[in-house]
């Protein structure tokens, strides 16, 4: 394992250990419809349900700004029932392929953007990935899950990154 690779493993155990501490109520959503209360969408048209929720930063948020040269952490976590934060793994669905999506500048259509296999063992289900904007703008993100023979596709929340040109006080 690289010095960088485990350096994320500790990351991930710490921050799974504070979890508890930074957790949203979750409720039942109905077939892709976001419920801004509980940061996931759900898809249930077939197999086991999914949920997966996607966040900025470890935490609950969905929108950050920042400037550009800056990075920014999206989170997730892929479960078979509603998961009460990004980092609630008690329900996690292992080693499993997520698609992270970037909505297209015409405002319609969403492009894979990266591929990442949800975690297993301690930290099931969780999807990280490291985004560093080279442009000002606006950035809409989400995580997609195609689904398999066992469990049904799910679609996340959206989370919204706005990048300046300069750094912000």
């Amino acid at each position: 394992m690289n010095i960088k690779n485990g350096l994320i493993c500790v990351l991930i155990v710490a921050i799974l250990s504070l979890c508890t501490f930074n957790s949203v109520a979750a409720a039942p959503v109905s077939k892709q419809t976001p419920d801004i209360h509980s940061n996931y969408a759900a898809d249930v048209r077939g197999g086991q349900q999914t949920y997966l929720i996607t966040t900025l930063n470890f935490g609950n948020a969905t929108t950050v700004t920042m400037w550009v040269g800056q990075y920014v952490w999206l989170t997730g976590v892929l479960s078979s029932t509603p998961p009460t934060s990004w980092c609630d793994t008690s329900h996690g669905i292992a080693n499993k392929t997520v698609n992270i999506q970037n909505m297209n500048s015409d405002g319609k259509t969403w492009s894979t953007v990266a591929t990442r296999s949800t975690g297993n063992d301690r930290n099931s289900g969780v999807i990280l990935v490291q985004l560093t904007p080279k442009a000002a703008g606006v950035y809409t993100y989400r995580m997609i899950y195609y689904g398999d023979s066992q469990y049904a596709p799910a679609v996340s929340n959206v989370v919204t990154l706005t990048v300046t040109n300069v750094a912000i006080s």
